[in-house]
């Protein structure tokens, strides 16, 4: 059986600065991190699983970048466009009626939903 592994030699001297300065982080840098890991984690998964970032579609690194600034700028388009649908809604005064009806419908399915799989409610 081959074992693989990958070993840290002199050109890696970024990588290792980059260790380092993270050993050296007080709680403050490590609380910040934390929060700001979540947030990103979940757009690098958006980017992997929606829109095609799990394989590049054509060879050559300049053909990945661009993918990558193509699918980052989808994911802030559709961003924005969620914004402004809030803020469109809010100017009228009225609540965005998408969410709400989405709400209202499923409470009123689990409200009438039986108690058991077995016997329908009173």
């Amino acid at each position: 059986m081959k074992r693989r592994m990958v070993r840290i030699v002199r050109g890696y001297e970024a990588l290792l600065r980059a260790r380092r300065r993270r050993w050296r982080w007080g709680e403050r840098e490590k609380e910040c991190y934390r929060r700001h890991r979540w947030r990103v984690e979940g757009i690098h998964g958006e980017a992997k699983t929606q829109h095609g970032l799990r394989r590049a579609a054509r060879r050559g690194l300049w053909n990945v970048a661009i993918q990558a600034y193509l699918t980052a700028a989808v994911i802030n388009l559709k961003r924005l466009a969620a914004l402004l649908f809030v803020l469109v809604c809010a100017l009228a005064g009225k609540a965005c009626r998408r969410g709400r009806a989405r709400c209202t419908s499923q409470r009123r399915h689990h409200a009438s939903a039986p108690s058991s799989p077995g016997r329908m409610a009173p």
